[in-house]
């Protein structure tokens, strides 16, 4: 960023391929470890996933405040010239993600079985979900330590290290899967170790290059915490949002269709997931680009970045609509485990959620643009149009009309309405700083 002659797009590529990449990865590794639970676990294993998916989001999205702040605010300062503060701030945000998720899950864990019996774990599902969620409560900390490596690394100008990070996360990952799972027999507890320890791992690969500073206990500490929880807070939303609408999708599914229909829904979440990452991944990389340009008064590069982001965004939304059409069914089958009712199910979701692939770029990118310039207000209001607010109305709507096809077409209906929303705030805000 500090090579004047380097155009735009060769930077904004610099930092999103390897990042990209990494999280494609990363998401790859959250199939592996469904690809494992279905063949050691069943379907009872995959429902069980879902179930606790919405708990595990809350847990990532405070992981994702904080590092996603912290890395806004260290970018900010680094733009200044400020390398000190800018250390100050990593070692800070460390600190913080470590002390915070420490306390959340030691008082989930004092109330364990309510809220196991709060996300629909019932029945033959309960154990094991309680298995599961018993291994990656305790070990949030460990789970999250690449959030905070890989966040870091893009501050201080390595994001090529974010590649290596995930690779050394999924090699780890299918090989303690494959040991814990197929080997020793220990289904959901197996998945969930294999998980914590795999990227435990890919994180600390990256801590010796992060650049952490001594913190000096003063009040401008107490503001650069206020500025990381708040510049963080929209990212948080985000995620907390998506484990609202997971866990009444669960909820209503469980109800209607029971946990087969939770399983097929996890399947088509998986997938899902990858398209979600790597728009993700696009988000990330434009965010440190836009902070320091926004520390360093640059505007025109800050428009450039964002019209390289939406395009490349246009372009993987377009191609992954498209190969989901293709090759989807086999996909599928990996999942499904010759379970042909199962399978049915998953293709019928599929059919009418990859729709959203088509628009949803828009809004991701939106609400990480909004991050990166300090205006984490537009991006949470974003965040919760997109997330709850524009997809709840539609899954309860819809229904009464179309039946559960109203349940799988909320989505993406939920995803055109904030386009309503993400465009104007965006054009707002670019007007704002060309002021």
């Amino acid at each position: 960023m500090d090579k004047k002659e380097e155009s735009t797009s060769k930077l904004f590529f610099k930092y999103a391929a390897p990042g990209i990449m990494g999280m494609l990865i990363f998401s790859m590794q959250t199939m592996i470890d469904g690809i494992f639970l279905s063949k050691g676990v069943g379907p009872q294993g995959l429902a069980a996933v879902n179930l606790s998916m919405p708990l595990i989001i809350f847990l990532v999205s405070i992981a994702l405040m904080i590092c996603t702040g912290g890395a806004v605010v260290a970018g900010t300062a680094k733009g200044e010239g400020d390398i000190d503060r800018s250390m100050e701030v990593t070692s800070l945000s460390f600190f913080l993600l470590i002390g915070i998720l420490s306390i959340i899950s030691i008082t989930i864990l004092m109330n364990f079985n309510s809220i196991l019996i709060f996300l629909g774990a019932k029945g033959e599902i309960y154990p094991y979900v309680k298995s599961y969620l018993s291994i990656l409560v305790p070990g949030i900390v460990m789970y999250s330590i690449p959030i905070f490596t890989e966040g870091f690394a893009r501050v201080i100008g390595r994001p090529k290290l974010v590649l290596v990070s995930a690779i050394i996360c999924f090699s780890i990952n299918v090989f303690l899967n494959y040991v814990f799972i197929i080997k020793l027999n220990k289904g959901m507890a197996g998945g969930a170790i294999a998980t914590c320890f795999s990227n435990v791992f890919g994180g600390l690969a990256l801590i010796p290059i992060i650049k952490f500073g001594k913190i000096r206990w003063t009040w401008e500490r107490v503001t650069d915490i206020k500025n990381i929880l708040f510049n963080g807070s929209s990212e948080m939303l985000t995620e907390i949002a998506s484990a609202v609408v997971i866990f009444l999708f669960n909820i209503i599914i469980m109800e209607k269709m029971g946990y087969l229909a939770v399983a097929a829904l996890t399947i088509v979440f998986y997938l899902n997931s990858i398209l979600n990452i790597i728009l993700y991944g696009l988000s990330q990389a434009l965010q440190p680009i836009v902070s320091y340009n926004l520390g360093a008064k640059k505007i025109t590069k800050i428009v450039e970045v964002l019209v390289i982001s939406l395009k490349t965004g246009a372009v993987i939304g377009g191609l992954y609509y498209l190969g989901i059409k293709l090759f989807g069914s086999s996909l599928i089958e990996l999942f499904s485990n010759n379970d042909l009712e199962l399978k049915s199910l998953a293709r019928e979701v599929s059919f009418y959620m990859t729709f959203a692939y088509l628009i949803s770029f828009v809004n991701v990118i939106s609400i990480g643009f909004h991050t990166a310039i300090g205006r984490p207000i537009e991006s949470a209001v974003i965040s919760l149009g997109r997330s709850i607010i524009f997809i709840l109305i539609p899954m309860f709507i819809l229904p009464m009309f179309l039946g559960n096809i109203g349940l799988w077409v909320s989505i993406p209906v939920g995803e055109l309405i904030c386009l309503f929303l993400s465009i104007p705030l965006m054009k707002k805000s670019l007007k704002r700083l060309s002021l």
